[in-house]
């Protein structure tokens, strides 16, 4: 039983791998993509607050 457990991740394993690999890069893309909006936003703001 405890040889099955400390055996290394098979290729059974993979899909969930690369599931999981596919989150993590979406999750990155989606948090640089509202950090770069963020940006344009307080930069938009800063200008409008220069046309006053």
């Amino acid at each position: 039983m405890t040889e099955q457990l400390l055996a290394g991740p098979g290729w059974q394993e993979l899909p969930l791998l690369l599931f999981a690999l596919a989150l993590v890069l979406v999750f990155f893309l989606v948090i640089r993509q509202n950090s770069k909006d963020y940006l344009e936003i307080e930069a938009w703001l800063a200008e409008e607050d220069l046309g006053r």
